[in-house]
């Protein structure tokens, strides 16, 4: 870009935000009325033969015109059309563009791209669930819109071509850009031409060139497993024919692969998602049905429901989205076993009974159901547990969100034991690779030194974590404590002014009876009968009194216990473990 266009009229150059092999994304912003947008320019064509060069001409009017057409979709990066008073500006950037082709004008996403979400340290062994949900769900919409509406198969899916758009109140928008490979979808089989970035694209696009829209779900597949896991799924590390001729060979329902660690050349066939990962085990399990059908060697089946009746003849439809759409509708509920120091998780629903989830927690803590309380984190919508409480009103989508930028509570629920139990820690859980590490003498390759090093981060991230979700717990079970004792204070109260009241009544009679005895006033059959009975009165009255004053006094010594040494001493351990993060995992 010439220097002289840093700045037409009201539009700033801002930044250049990306570039390819053949082209480059920049960053504009209106200085009256601060609209921000993209534009997108071809660059270094300099060595494209002329075929080459008539092909990328063809992709870029596809990609204008497509953009133009991709209005008020969410999932999709729409193109910008500005108004008659940037007509210079469009002009301008349009004369000094190559071939004469017009500069794409697009939407500005401002929180970069997934690519770079996965970079970010937190983010080496994947994102947490509510990422992974949003951007399957960014995907789900986003491609299905380009297959059924529009008749187009993406062809390039992969992190980079989805960005991020972060709204003012936090909220993370994705949304699918980059159509320059897309084409018509064909309705049968066809030769097509190879396409795609190397570990995101299907294995007939390389073995035959013949492939249908179903590469889109391939794609798919693979950045579903990076996304939650932080890795791609086939030896990324081995050699393009290796990895292709393992693909060709894997079984259906395989959804990574990986290389033996003490003999070269030995493949693994892997039928679950890995360990090291920030999901529940529920959504774990429902993303599994998605990848194994996503990540099916054969096109023709792939992304399909087959017959599973034996009846001959069966007509089949894709289910694709559907297994993402049933990933997204379930609401998995988070706990925290304080005394267990565990973490548990339910899929809750709207007819689930509180009964049904205490048994479960009873049988996952070994406990009585009686001996188990739940606590709400403060700012829990539902406030308190109460008999009326059903598990979906503990459920807080906003809190799925367990990444630091949130804020949130590392929990939904806390659980804690009324009675006596002994706390301790269970021991450090160490992963397969970690664990051969160890015991191995051998030296390793470097892509299982890398991948050691992610583990080691996951165990020392999860176990840090577990110690903020304790802290948290005890820091709030405090503060329920002193929330609770503040309940009592009216009634204490009261109590306190109905003894005084009482105890002024009772000494003013005393009073009287004594100076009645002394003017010998007492005249009655059973004198000495009343004086007994006086007497008693006056005694039982003190020793209610003198009850009284002991639970006054109790209760503000529990009081000022529960401010200045429970509250206190909660704070000071929290800020003390989360604070001193040793091995620096989140800088």
């Amino acid at each position: 870009m010439s220097s002289r266009l840093q700045r037409v009229g009201d539009w700033q150059l801002i930044r250049q935000l990306g570039q390819g092999g053949f082209g480059e994304v920049q960053q504009w912003k209106n200085l009256r009325t601060n609209q921000e947008i993209a534009t997108k320019h071809i660059k270094n064509v300099e060595h494209l033969s002329p075929d080459q060069e008539l092909k990328l001409r063809e992709r870029w009017m596809k990609e204008y015109n497509w953009t133009r057409e991709f209005q008020d979709l969410p999932s999709i990066v729409a193109g910008v059309q500005l108004g008659n008073d940037s007509s210079e500006f469009i002009r301008r950037l349009n004369s000094v563009h190559i071939w004469q082709l017009p500069v794409i004008f697009l939407e500005y996403c401002n929180d970069g791209d997934v690519r770079k979400l996965l970079q970010r340290a937190q983010n080496v062994n994947g994102l947490v669930q509510s990422e992974v949900g949003d951007i399957l769900r960014c995907l789900r919409q986003a491609v299905d819109f380009l297959h059924t509406t529009c008749g187009i198969c993406h062809r390039d899916l992969k992190p980079d071509n989805i960005v991020i758009h972060r709204h003012g109140n936090g909220r993370k928008l994705y949304k699918l850009t980059d159509f320059g490979l897309a084409r018509n979808s064909p309705d049968n089989t066809q030769i097509q031409s190879v396409v795609g970035t190397r570990h995101y694209y299907a294995p007939e696009v390389v073995e035959s060139g013949k492939y249908n829209s179903s590469v889109d779900y391939w794609s798919m597949g693979v950045i579903g497993f990076e996304i939650a896991t932080g890795m791609l799924p086939f030896i990324p590390h081995q050699k393009p024919i290796n990895i292709h001729l393992n693909l060709r060979n894997k079984p259906r329902n395989c959804i990574a692969i990986t290389e033996d660690l003490n003999q070269n050349d030995r493949f693994h066939f892997h039928t679950e998602i890995p360990v090291e990962h920030h999901l529940s085990s529920h959504f774990a399990s429902k993303l599994k049905e998605f990848l194994s059908l996503a990540l099916d060697s054969n096109y023709s089946r792939r992304g399909i429901q087959e017959a599973t009746d034996g009846v001959q003849g069966e007509s089949r439809s894709p289910i694709i989205f559907t297994k993402i759409d049933r990933l997204l509708e379930m609401k998995v509920l988070t706990l925290f076993v304080a005394f267990k120091y565990k973490r548990l998780e339910y899929e809750v629903t709207s007819a689930m009974p509180m009964s049904e989830l205490a048994k479960k927690i009873a049988q996952d803590t070994e406990m009585p159901v009686n001996s188990l309380y739940l606590l709400l984190p403060t700012g829990h919508p539902h406030g308190r547990v109460t008999y009326d409480t059903q598990p979906i009103d503990l459920y807080v989508s906003e809190w799925c969100d367990t990444s630091e930028e949130s804020h949130s509570p590392p929990v939904m629920v806390y659980v804690f034991n009324m009675k006596h139990y002994e706390y301790s820690a269970p021991s450090c859980c160490m992963t397969n690779l970690v664990q051969q590490c160890i015991n191995s003498e051998n030296a390793f390759p470097d892509w299982v030194m890398e991948r050691l090093v992610l583990e080691i981060h996951y165990i020392l991230s999860k176990e840090r974590e577990t110690m903020r979700t304790m802290l948290f717990g005890f820091k709030e079970y405090a503060m329920t404590l002193e929330h609770d004792m503040l309940a009592y204070q009216p009634a204490i109260k009261a109590v306190n002014s109905e003894k005084e009241q009482c105890y002024g009544a009772l000494t003013q009679f005393d009073n009287l009876f004594t100076e009645a005895k002394k003017l010998n006033k007492l005249n009655m059959v059973n004198k000495t009968e009343f004086e007994s009975n006086v007497q008693k009165l006056v005694s039982k009255g003190n020793e209610i009194v003198s009850l009284i004053n002991q639970t006054i006094s109790h209760y503000d010594s529990s009081l000022r216990n529960v401010r200045e040494e429970a509250l206190k001493q909660s704070a000071e351990i929290y800020k003390l473990f989360v604070d001193s993060d040793k091995f620096k995992l989140y800088v």
